[in-house]
């Protein structure tokens, strides 16, 4: 896989997880699928620890940590490792050249160059996953 999207995809993952590490430390616990995220009964916004402020929106959340926003969808079975290029772009923000991409269009190409080789692996419903890598299967 392109080392830069690689990095890239590993700074997003893990901010995701302190997102939702933070959330259940706030209260909000981890779902066991996406419907049951869509489903639950909390605030669409408010803050979690620390005054970090959430936004609950369809199957996923917006989280905006001390070092940036992070966007992510739980997956069918309340996976946090999925991303799809949109997310990735929003989370490197203005920092896309620091991780090696001109622009979001250079992300998007490199992104679909991967697909195409195998290394990212579609769910069939928005989000990609990292082929061979089932840590985020894991962490449930």
């Amino acid at each position: 896989m392109n080392n830069q999207l690689a990095i890239l995809i590993s700074d997003y993952q893990a901010s995701v997880g302190a997102a939702v590490d933070m959330m259940h430390r706030s209260g909000i616990p981890r779902p066991l699928t996406n419907t049951d995220w869509v489903g639950a009964d909390m605030p669409q916004h408010g803050e979690l620890e620390g005054g970090v402020r959430y936004f609950k929106h369809g199957y996923g959340c917006a989280v905006s940590l001390p070092t940036g926003t992070v966007d992510f969808d739980f997956g069918a079975d309340g996976e946090i490792g999925g991303f799809d290029a949109w997310r990735l772009a929003g989370f490197a923000g203005d920092k896309l050249p620091e991780y090696g991409f001109a622009d979001e269009d250079a992300l998007t190409e490199c992104f679909k160059a991967e697909v195409a080789a195998g290394s990212l692996v579609y769910s069939g419903y928005i989000l990609y996953y990292v082929a061979d890598d089932t840590s985020q299967f894991l962490s449930k």
